[in-house]
């Protein structure tokens, strides 16, 4: 009996991470990944009828959490009055529900890898999961090279925020490993935690440092700032720290860090760049005088530099001489902050927003001929940052409240001198980074970070 309740157990948390990686596509319109978080539903009942009732009393916080963000959530839902921006596809109740499916199923990745370790040591949980994220990998570098070799990519069947699907292909661009995802950054997202889990399974088994290089070309294609960075801090901070405290250098924590910048520059010779055949890609000329040389601006440029290392890196350079107003949507962020003041209690998942959308749209407006032109009408903006997804849906009683749960088991892994630990730490650190910039709910990955740091050693 117990080998067949580890197989369920192993099975959803595996299913979970493989439909979550199969971001572009949907089932009669619903998007895998959203099955496979729903999936998770399925492992807390299952586990108490098993009598498995292991989550700790470390983890009340993080239960209370989730129940706060809850009843702010559903009391702010019963007195909301703004209609949901036009292109959203979905009804307001439905995307408030699925923003607090999206927050259960990272409480229940935590509960889950608890149940899972009855039956299983920390080692080969994490080597299950590292094998769905090589699959992931594998599958985006096949849709990659397809267009070197003319094989069908996938045909994405999930729209986006705005009710359309992005287009890979684009007149004069350089191809960018969307993968099995609808937009470069989110797959990017997704792959960095399997990194640091291939280099610390790999320190037993040398077969993972081959396997490591499917993550780590994925990656790097994606052409993602955000993604390359943080992996490369995470990996640089924690070796710092542990030089630090053992006074000499662990070479194998570096090795990551040197297969990431050595691939970056390698991979110029796989780079494609999009014809201009179609005239509607090339307004206002027609396509035989489509100018490829010709960018907006010197982000655009940095993006389609033939140049894989400039095109990650030297956007970086950029950003900061910008400062914060180079990232995104933080100075419309500060430009609330600043005129709105203060949140202790925040508006709620899903509806936080939805009021932001309407804000933004008057922060980002332009007068352009006379007319006013706006940056996303009609659409849910994203906030593009996890902990301000947090405070606007929480208030500030939330967002420090969260960074307790998150620091303090970051703190515990960093202070630990066990292995295992050192690569949990730099799991932990990249997420954390990457939601600086990147997604803005907490991820199935970080619930599993956080349940494999809370288990207690055996």
């Amino acid at each position: 009996m117990k080998v067949k309740e580890k197989n369920i157990f192993i099975g959803l948390l595996l299913l979970s991470f493989l439909l979550e990686g199969l971001d572009a596509f949907a089932i009669l319109t619903i998007p895998l990944s959203w099955i496979g978080i729903t999936l998770l539903l399925i492992a807390i009942p299952l586990s108490y009828l098993k009598g498995l009732n292991v989550m700790s009393s470390n983890f009340s916080s993080i239960k209370y959490w989730i129940f706060y963000i809850f009843l702010v959530t559903i009391l702010r839902s019963l007195a909301f009055n703004l209609d949901i921006p036009q292109y959203a596809t979905t009804n307001y109740y439905q995307y408030v529900s699925l923003r607090l499916l999206k927050i259960v199923s990272f409480f229940i990745a935590i509960w889950l890898v608890h149940v899972i370790s009855i039956y299983l040591t920390k080692r080969k949980i994490i080597e299950y999961v590292a094998y769905i994220g090589i699959l992931i990998s594998i599958l985006s570098l096949y849709s990659y090279f397809s267009y070197f070799l003319n094989f069908p990519d996938f045909i994405r069947t999930r729209p986006g925020s705005g009710g359309w699907t992005q287009p890979i292909e684009r007149a004069c661009s350089i191809l960018r490993n969307y993968g099995t995802f609808r937009e470069p950054s989110f797959l990017a997202v997704w792959t960095v935690p399997f990194i640091p889990l291939t280099f610390y399974l790999a320190r037993k088994s040398y077969k993972w440092y081959f396997l490591s290089i499917f993550p780590i070309l994925s990656l790097v294609l994606t052409r993602s700032l955000t993604g390359v960075v943080s992996i490369l801090l995470a990996f640089a901070i924690v070796s710092f720290i542990s030089l630090i405290r053992a006074k000499k250098v662990d070479y194998l924590l570096l090795i990551p860090i040197l297969a990431i910048l050595l691939t970056s520059l390698l991979s110029n010779n796989i780079s494609y760049t999009f014809p201009a055949l179609d005239p509607s890609m090339c307004p206002p000329n027609s396509a035989d005088k489509c100018d490829c040389s010709i960018y907006d601006d010197e982000l655009d440029e940095a993006k389609n530099t033939q140049n894989i290392a400039e095109s990650i890196f030297s956007r970086a350079s950029l950003l900061l001489r910008g400062g914060i107003d180079g990232f995104g949507n933080f100075p419309y962020l500060i430009e609330h902050l600043t005129s709105q003041g203060v949140k202790f209690f925040g508006d709620g998942l899903g509806s936080a927003n939805i009021i932001y959308s309407y804000e933004f749209e008057e922060f980002s407006s332009q007068i352009i001929s006379n007319e006013k032109v706006f940056r996303n009408p009609g659409q849910i903006v994203s906030f593009n940052n996890l902990y301000a997804y947090v405070y606007f849906s929480g208030g500030l009683v939330a967002l420090v409240w969260f960074l307790y749960v998150v620091l303090s088991a970051l703190l515990k892994v960093v202070l630990s001198r066990e292995i295992v630990d050192t690569y949990l730490a730099i799991l932990l650190l990249s997420i954390l980074l990457m939601f600086f910039f990147q997604a803005e709910e907490p991820s199935i990955a970080l619930g599993f970070a956080i349940g494999l740091i809370g288990l207690n050693r055996k």
